[in-house]
């Protein structure tokens, strides 16, 4: 949790505020969690903890500023290798992302869950993630200069 927030914060206090926040939110969740020791269970702790730091970059500063933060996205995937796409244009595309969208790409391409279990987690149909995982290669990968 605290890797996560260091890498999203980049201070060493306010990693620390988001772990404690972070805390406080699973607990409040605790009827959530069925089984602690579960891969759903540290993507589910993981998305809370993303969330807090991007509740708290929000809360100080203003919206420019939120859409200029770089929040680490990495994927090795061969169509995004073979893309025409830059690395830039990959991350201009990923921030304009709706925060649903964003959450379903952090949990399929960084935590590697299957879409069974994103499914799963979010209370949706497991043809539905793959509807968005495949909307969000479209929108990653569009080299156009469009919004999205």
């Amino acid at each position: 949790m605290y890797n996560i927030s260091m890498s999203i914060l980049g201070k060493r206090e306010d990693a620390e505020d988001a772990v404690q926040d972070s805390f406080v939110r699973i607990i409040d969740n605790l009827d959530k969690i069925n089984n602690p020791y579960s891969r759903k269970t540290k993507s589910y702790i993981t998305v809370i903890t993303k969330n807090v730091c991007l509740d708290m970059i929000r809360r100080n500063h203003n919206d420019e500023e939120l859409e200029d933060k770089d929040i680490p996205f990495k994927d090795n995937y061969t169509d995004l290798e073979n893309s025409n796409a830059t690395y830039e244009q990959i991350i201009k595309n990923l921030r304009q992302l709706p925060p649903r969208l964003k959450n379903i790409a952090f949990l399929f391409f960084v935590q590697r869950l299957s879409p069974k279990e994103i499914g799963e987690m979010l209370n949706i149909n497991t043809n539905t993630v793959y509807a968005y995982v495949s909307r969000i290669r479209k929108i990653l990968l569009d080299t156009k200069d469009e919004n999205i």
